[in-house]
């Protein structure tokens, strides 16, 4: 890498660390963590599908009262002679319901087999990787932003430089056009034109310092960080097309293939609807007073299953789940052909770039020779001013020309390698 070096300030910035700084300062970016946080909290709800459940009642009642008396029962099955020797009254009867009574009650469920509560936590973690894919779109988003604010200040700055430089020449002949003057080698009608010269480059450089300030302003609103672009770095070569090609690895790309995993794990949690649901069940009840059949303390364990045997909207939900699944692997492949197109186009970019860039570099050789000759011949007396004047200002402009060319191919570069890996 080539590297063009300004006269910037001590606080300029690097490429590197103008993504770094808008990575930290965006408040996209904060959001995009607090949407991780949040699907990471639906994983922790999905995996509590699968603890078990305790629940506890208790409660007072006032009931009719309900005896047993087991003589009179007797008496009304045994043959006539038997039953006149039992007396009823003589036998205490049994309460079999008392007419209040206490009641408390635990039980405990325990999921052994439940297909949907496996399918929503493998949505939910399929939706943790999404929304961590697409924190890191986002930020190839940011990335892209940064990097544009960073170009334009840079190439603005270069502007000021090649400013600078055209006001430096134009004094520089109004200098040698007064001592030509002075020494009554040129009438001074003839500074005319150079003074122009002079006011419109001093005016020039007035409009890119304005245009710098603003350009630095943008940069350090995006970046949170003082300051204006460093030194930007120009490539030597190109890489051919089926390099970059297959150098394609972007966020959105893995975010795209996030979704269709996604939208997947949605239909799968749908059909898991169809599925019968087993439970181990188990409970403890005390009574109190004791009944008249029973103890006070009763348990009971078994294991349970509930198969569904109807379920007309869980079709309709299936059925969308599948469209967008459909609509998830169409984005995918949607995405894929932009990166690819967006590649090939970076990559052309780039070749005009690098073209344009042995161009001027050509350009900008011969006119410094052209300048060399013409101080010569000026030296020599067979020169004039203008002719001096006008190989510097041609000069001038093949080094703005040349500077602005490695500008763009550095911009271009950069571009391409935002199309291939979504950063710099």
């Amino acid at each position: 890498m080539l590297v063009l070096l300004l006269s910037l300030s001590a606080n300029a910035m690097s490429l590197d660390e103008a993504v770094r700084g808008a990575i930290e300062t965006s408040p996209v970016l904060d959001v995009a963590a607090a949407q991780v946080s949040q699907a990471e909290a639906r994983v922790r709800q999905a995996d509590a599908g699968l603890h078990p459940t305790a629940t506890a009642s208790a409660g007072f009642f006032l009931q009719n009262e309900v005896e047993f008396n087991i003589a009179e029962q007797m008496s009304e099955v045994l043959p006539e002679a038997m039953a006149e020797l039992i007396d009823p009254s003589a036998v205490d009867p049994i309460v079999v319901q008392p007419g209040h009574q206490f009641a408390g009650s635990i039980e405990v469920t325990q999921p052994l087999v439940v297909v949907p509560v496996w399918k929503a936590r493998k949505v939910a973690r399929e939706g943790v990787v999404l929304a961590q894919d697409e924190a890191g779109a986002m930020e190839q988003q940011v990335t892209a932003i940064a990097v544009q604010a960073w170009y334009a200040s840079s190439q603005v700055r270069v502007l000021v430089e090649d400013a600078t430089r055209g006001v430096e020449l134009a004094e520089r002949l109004v200098e040698k056009g007064q001592a030509l003057v002075t020494h009554g080698v040129a009438a001074p009608d003839q500074l005319l034109p150079f003074e122009r010269a002079l006011a419109t480059a001093r005016a020039n450089l007035a409009m890119a310092q304005e245009a710098r300030t603003t350009a630095d302003g943008v940069l350090e609103q995006i970046t949170g960080l003082p300051g204006g672009a460093d030194a930007f770095e120009v490539p030597d070569s190109a890489p051919t097309l089926d390099t970059s090609l297959a150098a394609i690895d972007r966020p959105d790309l893995v975010a795209a293939a996030s979704r269709v995993r996604a939208a997947e794990a949605a239909v799968a949690l749908g059909r898991s609807r169809y599925w019968p649901v087993v439970a181990l069940q188990g409970g403890v009840t005390y009574l109190e007073p004791e009944p008249g059949f029973g103890d006070n303390l009763n348990w009971k364990v078994g294991v349970g299953a509930k198969v569904p045997l109807y379920q007309g909207s869980t079709r309709g939900r299936v059925s969308e789940a599948e469209a967008r699944a459909q609509m998830a692997r169409a984005g995918e492949r949607a995405s894929r052909d932009r990166a690819e197109v967006e590649v090939r186009g970076a990559h052309g970019e780039l070749a005009t770039a690098m073209a344009s860039l042995a161009e001027r570099e050509e350009a900008a050789r011969f006119a410094a020779e052209a300048v060399t000759a013409a101080e010569k011949r000026l030296s020599g007396g067979s020169g004039s001013l203008l002719t001096l004047q006008q190989a510097q200002a041609e000069q001038l402009a093949a080094d703005a020309q040349l500077t602005r060319a490695r500008a763009q191919a550095a911009r271009a570069y950069t571009g391409l390698e935002l199309a291939m890996r979504g950063a710099p």
